[in-house]
């Protein structure tokens, strides 16, 4: 069980939750852009880039130049330098990509939305170990509700949603039996995460 909740925490973690965000929007959400289909991939390729591989790619030049004992950064201490530098990197990635012609405000604001989820969790982090597994996945899952409730029509949302549901307890799960995080800083990503995500939508959309 202990291997199976390392998996799970490694391959669905936080800087992974972008790309599934806009795969769920660009793909199963009826006119959600002006894209051909080869331009939402090229746009998802770009997303998966720019909000996944390079932060990855950061972590762990911080873990082979030693800045940080280990990746999973279990010590708070281990987060701040990182997570600095990830949000800064996101505020650069949101900014440049909503001066694009083909960036819809749509797009602009799901991705002003999941950065304003990374700097919270990233300043909490300083005071105290909220989980950000929690709140990515619990942000793609209230993307995933409100997307429901708006795009009601021309939208293939069922599948996205029971997955989401699935994953945000399977995710939680594995941080808890990790000793990763108490269940109170499971709880608080969780809400955070969710309530960004689906408020942002809900209010702006």
């Amino acid at each position: 069980m202990k291997l199976l909740a390392q998996i799970v925490s490694t391959v669905f973690q936080p800087l992974l939750m972008p790309s599934l965000v806009f795969y769920t929007y660009l793909f199963h959400v009826d006119n959600s852009s002006n894209l051909t289909e080869k331009g939402r991939s090229t746009v998802l390729l770009l997303i998966f880039l720019t909000t996944c591989v390079i932060p990855v790619f950061i972590v762990l030049l911080f873990r082979f130049t030693k800045v940080i004992k280990d990746l999973h950064m279990k010590e708070r201490r281990d987060r701040y330098l990182p997570f600095a530098f990830i949000s800064v990197f996101y505020i650069l990635v949101t900014y440049l990509m909503s001066r694009q012609v083909w960036f819809s405000p749509s797009m602009a604001l799901i991705m002003i939305s999941m950065t304003t989820v990374v700097i919270s969790t990233n300043l909490i982090t300083y005071f105290w170990k909220i989980s950000a597994h929690a709140a990515g996945v619990a942000g793609w899952l209230g993307f995933i509700i409100v997307f429901t409730r708006i795009y009601s029509s021309g939208n293939t949302l069922f599948w996205p949603l029971v997955i989401a549901v699935m994953l945000t307890g399977i995710v939680i799960w594995s941080r808890l039996y990790l000793n990763a995080h108490k269940p109170s800083e499971s709880l608080a990503g969780f809400v955070l995460g969710f309530l960004v995500c689906f408020s942002s939508v809900l209010l702006f959309v």
